[in-house]
């Protein structure tokens, strides 16, 4: 096993010696961050209280899931600095960098199972690629994580034989098969229909209290994250547009929030994307026309 001894230190010097860590689990400082020419974040702070669910909402293409990639450090910040239990992850060399990883789990946007693998073979597989447990030890916590999520009877099924909202639940299964602290769920109720949208949300909540870990929730239906959600941030134009708990949300005074949590068509977020004049677009009477 490689070493941590970095980062398990300075969480030692966290704790002054009691134990505990900080109510902050997550915290990004000051970041600026772009692709090409084009600004996602500038400035950008917020912090993630251990042991609650946190969302991330707003209109499409302002940066959620990049976020995320932030926070797990997939990309890097231009500029500030993204912290884990007061850990700046970029300070991390790979080998710790990607046993800190190990803290986290993911459901991806379409659940991301591996088409050839059985259901079975998809929940073990992080179980089998970061552990030498036996197999007898690995069907264990992989019934169990199945039964978390009401498909211990639907293991040896194929991707291919699930509906969406089943492979959204193995998917979740995956997810926790190694016990993490920090559950990250990206677009979870996309696609769904109402029944299986109800399942996820409910069990977004009860996996969070009875594993007693931090869940972050990135997604854009307002309706559903108010249901699970004990905190919220709503990021627009680069930054924090507005935060609270999903009811100060919906009675706030913010004209781009109100439009956003209550799905107007008018307001500060335009139909158009930014682009010349139509008329001399169509005409061709501009040099920069297609």
């Amino acid at each position: 096993m490689l070493c941590y001894a970095r980062f398990r230190d300075r969480l030692g010097s966290l704790t002054n010696g009691s134990g505990k860590l900080p109510d902050k689990i997550i915290e990004v400082r000051d970041v600026d961050f772009s692709r090409g020419n084009r600004t996602i974040f500038r400035n950008l702070n917020l912090t993630i209280e251990r042991g609650q669910v946190t969302a991330i909402m707003g209109p499409s293409g302002t940066g959620k899931t990049t976020l995320l990639q932030l926070i797990t450090r997939q990309l890097r910040p231009d500029r500030g600095q993204v912290l884990v239990d007061g850990v700046d992850i970029a300070t991390l060399s790979q080998a710790q960098l990607y046993q800190l990883r190990q803290r986290f789990g993911v459901l991806f946007q379409n659940g991301a199972l591996l088409t050839d693998m059985s259901v079975f073979e998809n929940v073990a597989f992080p179980i089998r690629e970061h552990t030498r447990l036996p197999d007898s030890l690995i069907r264990h916590v992989v019934l169990t994580k199945l039964h978390a999520v009401g498909l211990r009877g639907a293991a040896d099924l194929m991707p291919s034989q699930l509906s969406g909202g089943m492979a959204r639940r193995v998917a979740l299964a995956r997810a926790i098969a190694m016990d993490p602290d920090i559950l990250l769920y990206d677009e979870p109720f996309v696609g769904l229909d109402p029944i299986s949208m109800g399942v996820i949300v409910k069990l977004v909540g009860q996996l969070n209290d009875a594993l007693d870990i931090t869940s972050i929730v990135v997604s854009h239906d307002v309706h559903d994250v108010a249901a699970v959600a004990d905190f919220s941030y709503v990021i627009a134009d680069g930054d924090v547009a507005a935060s609270g708990t999903p009811e100060e949300l919906r009675n706030t005074s913010s004209e781009l929030v109100k439009q956003f949590m209550h799905g107007l068509p008018d307001g500060p977020v335009g139909f158009h994307y930014d682009a010349p004049d139509y008329a001399e677009q169509l005409l061709g009477t501009r040099s920069d026309s297609r």
